[in-house]
């Protein structure tokens, strides 16, 4: 790679640092997915991937999951993400409405998300170093070989992730 390119895709990581979102708002109109003859959405990431973009997470409002269900379905989320690097599974559980809270994300909703990590999750090394869920947050640590440690924090509702915060976040310490 050359020097500009590098720069280039630092720019691009650090405006996404986990599942901050940037990309192609304009285009997405262009883009947008169609469903196939099995019903799975194709992504809309240009790079030839074994990602789809999945059904958005229907939220369980009457009545609401417990605590203990949310915090199962954020693990189920989390080894998606984080250790299988299977963006589709991970999808599953962000839900339509999802507000990233980035500075850099262009767009809000799932398909901006899905869009600014399928070309390169794969080929992230992460290290998950902890994951906690507590009454309606979740919050994950992870390093990887692009940013060093982050910490992102997700607010569920009725089972699914509605926002996500990735700028200065701490991890708790409760």
């Amino acid at each position: 790679m050359t020097e500009t390119q590098i720069i280039e895709l630092e720019v691009k990581m650090r405006g996404i640092t986990s599942i901050s979102f940037l990309l192609l708002a304009p285009l997405g109109a262009l883009a947008a997915p169609t469903a196939s003859s099995n019903n799975v959405i194709p992504s809309r990431v240009l790079e030839p991937r074994a990602v789809v973009t999945p059904a958005p997470c229907q939220p369980q409002l009457n009545p609401p999951p417990t605590e203990q269900e949310s915090a199962e379905r954020f693990e189920k989320f989390a080894h998606a993400f984080l250790e299988t690097k299977n963006l589709s599974e991970a999808f599953e559980y962000i839900d339509a409405t999802y507000i990233n809270h980035n500075p850099f994300a262009s767009a809000n909703g799932p398909n901006a998300a899905l869009d600014a990590l399928g070309p390169y999750w794969g080929s992230v090394q992460i290290t998950p170093l902890r994951r906690t869920f507590k009454g309606e947050f979740g919050w994950l640590n992870y390093r990887t070989n692009y940013f060093g440690e982050i910490v992102d924090r997700y607010r569920m509702e009725g089972g699914c992730i509605v926002e996500h915060w990735d700028q200065g976040e701490k991890y708790p310490s409760f």
